[in-house]
């Protein structure tokens, strides 16, 4: 199936319908990469399945890079992705990796460091309501995240009027507010909503 891609005023922006989950970590780390603060550098891991299913490519990572402006610094000699590298752009340094059991991105902002856990989602309605499970694994996934008490966790998803009212609903209960997780809206115009950072 080939995939029908947005375009904008940068070139590639994505799948019309759904912003996959290394859209969103990428999106998210460019966006804590600008922020007043930020000490240079920032980690994204992408999990190869989330960029070829079935053998079809959902994610043009290297095409997305080009397009924003990153520019390829050095290679990751032990990864068979050729995506897997630190890239550079204005200054910030990011580094695409493939390593399990790390936040999907990891950046210190303000001198806090910033764990997030990113999931995929529809752009459009869809039956079932697939945000729910979605939204409710990243918060539970940033649950467990080895961290220290002073580090901010974030559960990311796209900023789609679904996804909105339920981070709405949620951020007001008791036991995530205690928790101290943030529910974060990544847009595709580069803007993030939700997060209360130093």
């Amino acid at each position: 199936m080939a995939m029908q891609l947005e375009r904008g005023v940068f070139g590639w922006i994505g799948p019309e319908d759904r912003m996959p989950e290394a859209e969103v970590s990428i999106r998210l780390a460019e966006y804590l990469s600008e922020l007043p603060g930020f000490e240079g550098h920032v980690d994204v891991a992408i999990d190869g399945a989330s960029i070829m299913v079935h053998g079809a490519e959902v994610f043009d990572i290297r095409g997305y890079l080009r397009a924003y402006g990153w520019k390829v610094s050095g290679q990751d000699g032990k990864s068979r992705n050729e995506w897997a590298a630190t890239y550079l752009r204005r200054g910030a340094t990011m580094r695409i990796h493939s390593q399990s059991g790390l936040g999907d991105v990891e950046a210190v902002v303000g001198g806090r460091r910033i764990i997030a856990e990113c999931k995929k989602g529809p752009l459009i309605k869809k039956p079932g309501s697939p945000e729910y499970p979605l939204l409710t694994t990243a918060i539970g996934q940033a649950l467990l995240f080895r961290a220290a008490d002073d580090d901010i966790l974030i559960a990311a998803v796209p900023d789609t009027p679904t996804f909105r009212r339920i981070a709405e609903d949620w951020r007001e209960r008791p036991r995530l507010k205690s928790s101290g997780i943030q529910i974060a809206l990544v847009s595709r115009t580069g803007e993030v909503g939700g997060l209360l950072l130093p």
